[in-house]
């Protein structure tokens, strides 16, 4: 899964609702405190509520224990009496189909003479799709929690989770009964059979079913079809009407329903009383898994394999302990890059891979040109034990070094510019395969402006293995990109490049406002130049200096 727009609203600094289109490469820009750490900061706080169900976390996980101060720091302006909302649009990117329980058609194939549901493969249809997340504040239990998370799919709403206060009323309050994945694929035999040929495949009389789902989905539901809630349709987007009940869900943290399991629900079916009963509930239940507890378990996934690179990174020194199972939150000072770096090539082929492209990174005229090899090698702990008997490698410990191409000096970490150690944790988690999106605060501190604009480089020639999301000032960064997409039509890229195309990159811009942070997308043409304006003008303080 691939997280395509990230919108908030009364998050932060943002009050009204601000999206952000990310693209493979995606740069935040803006003055400092305006909020670009906010929209890093709003998926770290997602993680937290799906891997943990904190909606009133102190500290971040995902952020190496960063304090935030809970959900009064996070709700704008810091009032209590209102609700933020954090809405994350995805693209699948090949998600697998899951059942979420029994497999209806290979238990029906020994079972005669009964009719269920047939339904559309949902969970393998998902082309594109978003949650969003309104989280409150109870006064009365002094908590936060999720009192709604709504779904859309492939463009088109699926429906509701609500949550009261004490999050003991948790329920589908709303289900969208005509999205084209909730209507059964035999829908119109189904309708004629029922109202006739004369119905024109339509109910006839207020109350009518309008698909054999909504009608076993209402036929199981203990609560009566008449005590279904208004459809929400301001918050939704979308003018539909809701028919169906609502459905009591065991959930977590408010509305969130357990993950990485079927829907546990109040219908009836879920015992093999009647078989055509129970197998409609089979069917309703993996339907309804798929819609809402799909996205999160595969959002949760997505998040947990993402890295967050923060401004300050750690500068190893001699006596560094790397740690051997490095975590998330050890991306966020650098460590966990160096940790794989210490990590013995000879044992994990894709450790020896990872150290053999980060060298190249570093040493090859058409990349970093940095003038260094990076180099794993085992050294004594003990410069005295050094010739002594040690099979099991008790008395020896790796370290990485840099190798100076025109000397073949090897140099540790903190022998060189402070510029290398910190580029270092970005070209890793480029190069390293089990990540996924790379979001990076401030990658040109300490780093001079070649440096600068060959890590523009490091970021389009990746683009296809992670996508990158970079709060930034650099100048630098964006004139290289601008460069790369002028040279791509004209095919002057260098060896190595795939054409760039406009919809490689996204630069937003954020700027403050007395009704919080507004965002705008800086659009770019194929040759390289801004279509919209620069607010204020583009790097406006350069030109003032220069006059």
């Amino acid at each position: 899964m691939k997280i395509s727009k990230i919108s908030l609203t009364n998050f932060r600094s943002f009050k009204s609702t601000q999206s952000i289109e990310l693209a493979p490469v995606t740069l935040l820009f803006g003055p400092n405190s305006v909020g670009k750490s906010s929209v890093l900061m709003a998926l770290a706080y997602v993680q937290q509520i799906l891997s943990k169900g904190h909606c009133n976390p102190q500290k971040l996980d995902a952020l190496g224990d960063k304090t935030i101060g809970g959900f009064r720091a996070l709700v704008h302006g810091q009032n209590l009496n209102e609700s933020l909302k954090i809405r994350l649009d995805f693209a699948p990117d090949k998600t697998p189909f899951v059942y979420y329980g029994a497999d209806v058609e290979e238990m029906a194939n020994h079972i005669q003479n009964f009719q269920y549901v047939l339904m559309e493969d949902f969970g393998g249809s998902i082309e594109s799709g978003a949650v969003e997340f309104e989280i409150a504040w109870s006064h009365r239990h002094q908590k936060a929690f999720v009192n709604n998370y709504r779904v859309w799919i492939n463009e088109c709403y699926v429906g509701c989770i609500t949550s009261s206060e004490d999050e003991k009323n948790t329920r589908i309050s709303e289900l969208n009964t005509q999205h084209p994945l909730l209507i059964p694929d035999n829908n119109d035999d189904w309708l004629e059979r029922t109202y006739g040929e004369d119905s024109d495949r339509e109910p006839l009389e207020e109350g009518d079913y309008h698909t054999e789902f909504e009608q076993a989905l209402n036929q199981l539901n203990p609560n009566p079809s008449n005590t279904a809630a208004v459809a929400d349709t301001e918050n939704t987007g979308e003018q539909f009407i809701n028919r169906i009940a609502p459905v009591s869900l065991s959930c977590w943290a408010g509305a969130i329903p357990r993950l990485g399991m079927p829907v546990m629900t109040n219908l009836t079916g879920q015992e093999f009383d009647g078989i055509e009963e129970h197998f409609n509930f089979l069917v309703i239940r993996q339907v309804l898994s798929q819609a809402f507890v799909l996205p999160l378990d595969k959002l949760l996934e997505s998040l947990e394999n993402s890295v967050q690179i923060g401004p300050l990174r750690v500068v190893p020194d001699n006596d560094y302990v790397p740690n051997p199972h490095p975590e998330q939150n050890d991306w966020v000072d650098g460590s966990a890059a160096w940790d794989l770096l210490h990590k013995d090539p000879n044992s994990d082929d894709s450790i020896k891979r990872l150290l053999q492209r980060t060298s190249d990174w570093f040493a090859s005229a058409d990349k970093l040109d940095a003038g260094y090899e990076v180099i794993n090698h085992s050294v004594s702990q003990v410069a005295t034990l050094e010739s002594a008997p040690d099979p099991l490698g008790l008395l020896r410990k790796r370290h990485v070094f840099f190798k100076e191409l025109r000397s073949d000096i090897l140099l540790s970490a903190n022998q060189l510019g402070t510029g290398i150690s910190q580029v270092i944790p970005i070209v890793v988690a480029a190069n390293h395969d089990s990540v996924g999106m790379v979001s990076i605060e401030q990658p040109e501190l300490h780093i001079h402006p070649r440096f600068q604009v060959e890590l523009a480089d490091v970021f389009l020639r990746m683009r296809d293995k992670h996508s990158f999301l970079i709060e930034t000032h650099s100048e630098h960064l964006i004139l290289r990109l601008l460069r790369r997409i002028r040279q791509s039509p004209d095919d002057e890229l260098p060896k190595g490049f795939e054409p760039i195309k406009v919809s490689d990159v996204s630069i937003v811009y954020l700027e403050p406002t007395e009704n919080g942070v507004v965002t705008k997308r800086i659009r770019i043409d194929e040759d390289g130049e801004f279509v919209d304006r620069w607010p204020q003008g583009f790097f406006v303080e350069r030109r003032e200096e220069l006059l």
